[in-house]
């Protein structure tokens, strides 16, 4: 099966990810790779995306737009680097 984003992937998460400092963005969310861990997690963040264990897709994505933004990244653990997103 070819996926044409993370969002098809069962290793792939959406979370909350409000904007601390704008209430119109209470409800954003952030995605993030169940598979790969956040080698940048800034647990004293203000961003709840920052503190997540999983590597970021991501993050302040509107969420209906999820599908939309949620792009496969080159480091995916699951693609090779030459040959498209493939399981």
């Amino acid at each position: 099966m070819t996926y044409n984003n993370c969002t098809q992937c069962q290793y792939h998460a959406v979370i909350a990810d409000p904007d601390p400092y704008d209430w119109f963005c209470d409800d954003d969310v952030a995605v993030v790779c169940t598979r790969s861990r956040n080698e940048e997690r800034d647990v004293s963040s203000e961003y709840d995306a920052d503190k997540s264990f999983f590597k970021l897709i991501v993050r302040s994505c509107r969420p209906h737009r999820v599908a939309r933004e949620a792009t496969v990244p080159v480091w995916c653990p699951l693609r090779s680097q030459d040959k498209p997103f493939r399981i």
